[in-house]
C-alpha cells in the first residue's frame, strides 16, 4: 500500500485552485431519472446492469456506447475515464438511433472542466472477514481555458475476501483530454489500462449434480497459491463532433478494447451433492486474448418546422474482433468436500494452442427521429449488417460462416396529458449470444451472431417535477444456446422472456428521494433438440426482482444523508428440468454519507453495510454453476476534492 498513498500526498500536495467537486459530489440515487440502471463512480443501482438486462447480457449482445457512439467491448472502461453509465429500456431507448433489442447501456467519459482539481477516494473495509482496500486519484488540469483541459487517475485495489478468488489485487490508470478549438467542434481522446491478478488462487466454481444444493458460502471455496488467474486489459480511442453548417452535424466514435491474459488455471467441484461433496478439478489455460477495434461515423441533419422537429441520421458502424479459445488441460484430483479442500502440489498441464476466432461485421443505416412538441415523437430505422466469422484451429482449415441480414425497428410515443405518454417500440437485431460456461467441452468459445427481436410498450408517468413512474411489457425472442447430453454448447432451441417492468424515480419530498423498481419475468424456453420438443422455464433469469434505494436528508443537518437498499429476490428454478427450486431471498443495506467542507475543499464522509442480515442464497445459470452470495460486510470511504 506504500505506493499509492505516496502517490496520494503528491498530488494532494500539487493541487492548486478553487475545488469544483467531482468524486466528493457522486451519488447514484440523486442522479437517476428512472430504476432500470445507473452507475456513477462506483455506485450502483437499479434493476438492470451492462451484464443483465430483461434477462439478457447488453454486453454479450454489444449493444454498448461511449458516449453515444456504438463500442464493441473487449473489456470495461475503468473508472479512470468513465464517470459511469445508464441502461436504456423502453422509452429512453427511443432517443437512440438504431437502438437493439435488450437495452442500450451508454458509458459516460469523465470529461475533464475547465477548473482544476483533484479528487482523491479511499475505502476501506475489514468487518465480519471482509477485507478491501481501495485509493483513487483523479486530477484534471485546464491546459488552455476553454479549450483544452487534460485529466489523468491512478487507482489501487486489494481485496482479500473476494467473491471469486481467495484475494485480488489489481491498478488502473487513465489519460483523457477534452479539446475544443471552437463552438462547433469537440474532440476527446483517452487511454485506460487495468491490471488484475489473483492473490492466493482462483476461488473454485461449484457445479450442482442432479440433487438439492448445498449450504455454502465463498470463504468455503480456497485453493493451493499457486491456482493463479489474472489479466492485462486496454481501452483507447477517441469520440469526437463537429456542427456543421445549414443543421448538419457529424459524430465520431473509434475504439480499440483488449483483454489480454496469460497462463491461467480454473478450478471446478463437479457434480456437487446436497451435503458439498463433488469431483474436483483443475484446468490450465494457455495465454489467450480478447482485442476488438470498433466505430461508428454518424451524419445527421436536423429540420424545424413550426412546433415539429425532424432529424435523418445515416450512420455506419463497423467492428473487427479476433479472440482465443480452448487449448487448455483438464485434471481429475478425485472427491472433495466445500470447505476441506486439499493442499495440492501444481502438477504437469498439457496445454495446446488455442483457436482463434475472428468476426468482422459492417453495418449501414438510416434513421429518423421526429418529435411533435406536446403531441409525440416518431423513429424509425433500417440497416443493412455484413457479417463474417472465420474459426481456425491448430492444424486444420479455417471454417468460415457469413451472413448479411436486413434489421430494421420503429418506436413511436404518444403525449396524452402534459403528464402522461404512452410508447410502444418494434425492433429486430442482430446480437452476439454469448460463450460456452466453464464446464463445457468447448469452454470459452462464443457463439456466432444471431437474430433477434423485442417487441414493448408502456406508459411514464410525471408525478410531480422530478419524480415520474415508468410502467412497461415487453416481449424478447432469440435463439437459445445451452448445454447438450454430451457437454458440447450449442443451439437447441429458442428462447422467449416476456416480462413487466416498472420505475419509480426522483424526489418524494425535498428531503425524500426515491429509486424503486421491479421486473416479472417469464423466461421460456422451446428445447427442439430432442426428439420431443420440451418447454420449460430458463435458468438464471430472476422470476421477479424487486430493488428499492431510498435517501433521506435531514433539514436539520445540512449535507447528512441516510440511505437504505431493500432487494428481494423470488424463488427460481436451479435445474434445466425445472425439477428443484431454491427459496427467495430478501437483503438489506444501509447507510450514511456526511458532505461537508472543509477549509473550503468538499469532503464526503460515507459508511455503508450490505447484506445486513448475512442472508445466505446463491445465484444458478443454466450450466447448473451456483455462486454463493456475498457475506455481510461493512465499508467506510471518504472523497475529496482538492
Amino acid at each position: 500500500m506504500a505506493k499509492p498513498y505516496c502517490l496520494f500526498v503528491l498530488l494532494t500536495v500539487f493541487a492548486a485552485g478553487p475545488a469544483q467537486a467531482q468524486r466528493a459530489g457522486e451519488n447514484a440515487v440523486a442522479e437517476a431519472d428512472d430504476a432500470f440502471g445507473t452507475v456513477v463512480g462506483s455506485e450502483e443501482i437499479g434493476l438492470y446492469s451492462s451484464t443483465s438486462a430483461r434477462g439478457f447480457s447488453p454486453s454479450q449482445a454489444g449493444n454498448l456506447r461511449i458516449n453515444g457512439m456504438f463500442f464493441d467491448q473487449a473489456t470495461v472502461p475503468n473508472l479512470r475515464i468513465r464517470r459511469g453509465s445508464t441502461i436504456h429500456v423502453g422509452i429512453s431507448a427511443q432517443g437512440y438511433p438504431l437502438p437493439a433489442p435488450t437495452g442500450v447501456v451508454d458509458y459516460k467519459l469523465r470529461l475533464p472542466g475547465d477548473r482544476h482539481v483533484t479528487s482523491v477516494l479511499a475505502t476501506e473495509g475489514a468487518l465480519f472477514s471482509y477485507a478491501r482496500r481501495t485509493v483513487e486519484i483523479d486530477t484534471q488540469i485546464p491546459l488552455v481555458k476553454g479549450v483544452l483541459s487534460v485529466g489523468a487517475g491512478l487507482g489501487y485495489k486489494r481485496n482479500t475476501a473476494h467473491q471469486f478468488a481467495v484475494g485480488d489485487e489489481g491498478y488502473d490508470a487513465g489519460l483523457i483530454a477534452h479539446w475544443t478549438p471552437n463552438d462547433s467542434v469537440a474532440i476527446t481522446p483517452f487511454f485506460s489500462y487495468t491490471k488484475t491478478s489473483a492473490v492466493g488462487g482462483d476461488r473454485p466454481r461449484v457445479f450442482l449434480g442432479d440433487n438439492d444444493p448445498p449450504d455454502f458460502r465463498a470463504e468455503d471455496l480456497t485453493s493451493p497459491d499457486w491456482l493463479f488467474f489474472g489479466f492485462r486489459s486496454y481501452n483507447y480511442g477517441f469520440v469526437g463532433s463537429a456542427e456543421l453548417p445549414h443543421q448538419w452535424k457529424l459524430e465520431v466514435g473509434a475504439f480499440r478494447s483488449e483483454s489480454n491474459n496469460p497462463r491461467s488455471f480454473a478450478a471446478f467441484v463437479l457434480n456437487t451433492d446436497a451435503l458439498g461433496q463433488g469431483d474436483y478439478a483443475i484446468s490450465q489455460s494457455p495465454p489467450r486474448y480478447n482485442r476488438s477495434t470498433s466505430g461508428e461515423v454518424r451524419l445527421s441533419k436536423s429540420f424545424v418546422e413550426n412546433t415539429r422537429r425532424h432529424t435523418l441520421y445515416l450512420t455506419t458502424r463497423a467492428r473487427d474482433r479476433t479472440s482465443t479459445f480452448g487449448g487448455g488441460d483438464l485434471q481429475f484430483f478425485g472427491p472433495v468436500t466445500l470447505g476441506a479442500f486439499p493442499d495440492l502440489a501444481e502438477p504437469t498441464f498439457q496445454t495446446t494452442t488455442p483457436t482463434l476466432t475472428e468476426t468482422k461485421q459492417v453495418t449501414g443505416g438510416i434513421a429518423y427521429e421526429g418529435v411533435w412538441q406536446n403531441v409525440g415523437q416518431l423513429s424509425m430505422a433500417v440497416q443493412k449488417s455484413d457479417y463474417k466469422r472465420t474459426r481456425t484451429r491448430d492444424g486444420a482449415a479455417p471454417v468460415e460462416g457469413s451472413t448479411a441480414p436486413w434489421l430494421y425497428n420503429a418506436g413511436a410515443a404518444i403525449y396524452l396529458s402534459s403528464k402522461l405518454a404512452a410508447y410502444a417500440s418494434y425492433t429486430r437485431g442482430f446480437e452476439e449470444l454469448g460463450s460456452a460456461p466453464g464446464n463445457a467441452v468447448n469452454r470459452d468459445e462464443a457463439v456466432p451472431a444471431e437474430q433477434t427481436r423485442q417487441i414493448d410498450a408502456g406508459l411514464r408517468y410525471q408525478i410531480r417535477p422530478g419524480l415520474q413512474v415508468v410502467a412497461g411489457v415487453f416481449q424478447i425472442d432469440k435463439p437459445y444456446y445451452g448445454l447438450d447430453p454430451i457437454n458440447v454448447f450449442r443451439r437447441l432451441g429458442d428462447i422467449r422472456h416476456r416480462g413487466v417492468e416498472f420505475s419509480l424515480a426522483g424526489s418524494v419530498t425535498d428531503s425524500l428521494t426515491v429509486v424503486a423498481g421491479t421486473v416479472l419475468l417469464q423466461p421460456h424456453i422451446i428445447d427442439t433438440s430432442a426428439a420431443a420438443a420440451t418447454n420449460l422455464t430458463a435458468i438464471g433469469p430472476i422470476p421477479r426482482l424487486v430493488r428499492i434505494n431510498v435517501q433521506y436528508r435531514p433539514e436539520a443537518i445540512q449535507g447528512l444523508a441516510l440511505d437504505a437498499k431493500v432487494e428481494s429476490v423470488s424463488s427460481r428454478f436451479i435445474d434445466v428440468n425445472n425439477a428443484r427450486r431454491i427459496s427467495g431471498v430478501i437483503t438489506v443495506d444501509a447507510g450514511v454519507r456526511y458532505t461537508t467542507e472543509i477549509s473550503g475543499v468538499p469532503v464526503r464522509l460515507r459508511l455503508q453495510g450490505r447484506n445486513l442480515t448475512n442472508a445466505n442464497s446463491f445465484t444458478p445459470n443454466a450450466s447448473s454453476q451456483a455462486r454463493p452470495f456475498e457475506k455481510r460486510r461493512v465499508e467506510f470511504s471518504v472523497a475529496a476534492d482538492f
